[in-house]
């Protein structure tokens, strides 16, 4: 029809329309431009010139940065910032024609000061700069072939040293994430994800292939399937095939493929022979799972078939299994200063069995901390008694030094408070210990079979224990705080209790005995100290601090404070801070103090008199002491011609006494002899009469008896 031509050509025609298709699709059509492909990750290009001051400048090549792309891990904010500052100081330098020649520019590569120029080179050599964009890409290949931790494998395909793979390794998985692009980093780390489940799937399937054919005698003629498989295979093809893959492991598809085509017993069985990598593996694909289901089942069928002993038994042998891994992996951790892990990942038995091992050793691990506060203990108060006898101290307690070798788990006793403390600073700090890494160093860390701690771990541990025992004696302050507290409004209590007690009732009558307040120590046994009878009298040196624990507001609590004092203050005696105390203390309140409120206790204080304000903390010290100081001194020398004058008389009494007490003691001495003389002239006028009557016999001679004088003292 006339329709069908148009400007002299025939469209109906159908063979002709399918050579104008073919003309058109064939035709180059109108060129176009197209935009250049977007680069993804873009390379930080170093600058060589810079406007300062209106003027070009332009660095040395050494002093230039380097190309500093996303995988190369450069601090490029800092290194910018630097390098900005050097622009400014080569431009100043330039500007001043004082720039240093540039042989040492080139050896330097920097002019900034000394930490910023050591700051630039650190961050320098901290980049990757000698690595390239394939290395990259070969790196990430590598990791999801081997698996990240596999070091040595990934050093081995690159070709490169352990060391240089291991520090880039450590920097890609630190730095990577925040370093590359987004859409980049998601596919590296999803291509090495799934590289990972690969290699745990082939180490699974490895397992269980050895473990399936270790059933077996003789692998070869003895394996057996539950399925029979296709027909186009064999079981003997099945037998030889899994023993391959067993021998080359699995994956490894050539190695079985060439294993099977050398195999003897298959020569002529063309089906093996002519099957390729992929129809090998799809194969053993296909008879793993048949024998992963395989060995599910055996397994149920001899649970089912096992007795019950068995079972227990078998249930036991897990368990302890189980808790030897937890222990290791625990042990590994506590050495790293970490928690260990939880309980609940074993079994019902395993945590019956391990809560009663960790509860065991709880008393040997209290003991041997308890030794080591002994021990810390004893060098302190070696240390203390040191210096007590450089001081030369009247009172060093010689037999506290001791570490006895039982104890309070040995005997049975209960712990006291200040071990006890020890024993919880010793955990506490324990971990922190050992969070620290060794120094690898020091004679210790060298020194394989050495049990004592790296020289670093040392110096943390005496800071711990400072800071432990500081915050110790806050905790126990605050408490005490608390407790004096409770005491007294107890105290009020009782007392309005007390006051109006109900008609009828009988009061029970008790005695209580109040405990004296402990000795300070001065010896064992409280016994005398054998370095003499020296004087432990209150130093001016330490004068202060008592003043101080007094204060101007007074006390009322005097035996506390002097008890507290001897003890901080070995080198003083209990009866010489007394008479100090009552020295520079009275019970008048001075005028510039305010009277103290009224509270539960003693009904007067003890105040500082005021000549020694001076003493007192400058905060501490009361308004227009300076006068009342000087008063207090006028009353105090008063007082000392008092006492003087009173000493005087006292003496002289006691003179005028004693010089009586002899007199008299005289007199008696006197009449005594007088007394002695009568009674002899007596008696030997007796004896001459005697004589004369007659009385004496042949042998008896007269004897003359001499008068005994006596003299009168």
């Amino acid at each position: 029809p006339l329709s069908a031509f148009f400007e002299g050509i025939d469209y109906s025609d159908r063979e002709l329309r399918n050579q104008l298709r073919l003309l058109a699709a064939d035709s180059l059509g109108k060129r176009e431009r197209k935009p250049p492909p977007i680069n993804y990750n873009p390379i930080m290009q170093p600058k060589k010139t810079m406007v300062v001051n209106n003027r070009k400048i332009k660095l040395p090549k050494s002093l230039r940065l380097p190309r500093m792309e996303d995988h190369q891990f450069y601090n490029r904010e800092r290194l910018l910032e630097l390098s900005k500052l050097e622009f400014q100081t080569y431009a100043a330098l330039k500007q001043v024609g004082q720039l240093p020649p540039r042989e040492f520019i080139d050896k330097s590569r920097t002019l900034l000061p000394d930490e910023l120029a050591q700051e630039k080179l650190d961050l320098l050599d901290e980049g990757f700069g000698s690595w390239t964009r394939s290395q990259y890409f070969h790196f990430v290949k590598s990791a999801a072939k081997f698996g990240r931790d596999d070091i040595a494998s990934i050093a081995a395909d690159m070709e490169l040293s352990f060391e240089t793979v291991e520090s880039y390794s450590h920097a890609f998985w630190r730095y990577a994430q925040t370093e590359l692009k987004k859409d980049e980093w998601e596919r590296v780390a999803n291509n090495v994800e799934k590289g990972e489940l690969k290699i745990a799937k082939k180490r699974k399937l490895s397992s269980l292939l050895s473990k399936f054919i270790s059933t077996f005698d003789n692998p070869r003629k003895d394996m057996t399937f539950a399925n029979k498989g296709t027909a186009h295979f064999s079981l003997e093809q099945d037998r030889a095939l899994l023993c391959a893959v067993d021998k080359h492991g699995y994956g490894n598809w050539d190695a079985v493929r060439e294993e099977l085509r050398k195999d003897n017993e298959l020569i002529f069985q063309h089906t093996v022979q002519g099957m390729n990598s992929d129809m090998i593996g799809k194969r053993c694909d296909y008879r793993m799972r048949q024998m992963e289901k395989e060995l599910e089942m055996r397994e149920k069928k001899l649970k089912s078939e096992k007795p019950l002993t068995v079972v227990a038994a078998q249930r036991a042998i897990d368990a302890i299994k189980e808790m030897e891994r937890w222990e290791v992996d625990a042990r590994e951790m506590q050495l790293k200063g970490e928690e260990p892990p939880h309980l609940d990942i074993l079994s019902e038995e395993g945590q019956e069995i391990m809560k009663q091992r960790l509860d065991e050793r709880v008393p040997f691990i209290d003991r041997i901390r308890e030794i080591e506060v002994q021990v810390r203990g004893c060098k302190k108060l070696a240390d203390e008694t040191r210096k007590s006898i450089i001081r030369g101290d009247q009172y060093v307690n010689y037999s506290n030094i001791t570490l006895k070798a039982g104890g309070p788990h040995t005997t049975g006793n209960a712990v006291n408070g200040i071990t006890r403390k020890g024993i919880n600073v010793e955990a506490r700090i324990n971990p922190v210990i050992l969070h620290v890494p060794e120094c690898g160093q020091c004679k210790f860390c060298l020194d394989t079979k050495s049990r004592k701690l790296c020289v670093k771990r040392q110096e943390v541990r005496k800071r711990a224990i400072v800071e432990a025992e500081k915050s110790e004696e806050l905790n126990e302050s605050a408490q005490a705080k608390v407790k004096d507290k409770k005491v007294k409004t107890n105290g009020k209590k009782r007392m309005r209790d007390g006051s109006n007690p109900p008609k009828g009732s009988k009061k029970k009558e008790t005695q209580t005995v109040k405990k004296k307040p402990a000795r300070p120590s001065i010896g064992e046994n409280n016994r005398g100290n054998p370095l003499g009878n020296k004087k432990m009298e209150v130093s001016d040196d330490i004068l202060p601090e008592l003043c101080r624990r007094i204060g101007a507001r007074g006390t009322n609590k005097r035996m506390k404070v002097i008890n507290e004092f001897v003890k901080d203050h070995p080198e003083t005696s209990l009866r010489q801070v007394t008479m100090k105390f009552s020295n520079i203390t009275t019970k008048t309140l001075p005028a510039c103090v305010p009277p103290p409120e009224k509270h539960a206790g003693r009904a007067f204080c003890f105040f500082l008199r005021p000549r020694y304000y001076h003493l007192l903390p400058e905060d501490e010290r009361p308004d227009e002491w300076k006068k009342y100081a000087k008063e207090d001194e006028v009353v105090w020398k008063e007082e000392c011609k008092t006492k003087a004058k009173d000493k005087a008389k006292k003496e002289q009494k006691i003179k005028d006494m004693m010089e009586d007490a002899s007199k008299l003691q005289a007199s008696e001495t006197e009449s005594m002899d007088v007394s002695l003389d009568f009674s002899t002239a007596t008696s030997s006028v007796a004896n001459t009469t005697g004589f004369l009557d007659g009385e004496e016999t042949e042998d008896d001679e007269p004897v003359k008896k001499k008068k005994k004088k006596r003299k009168i003292h």
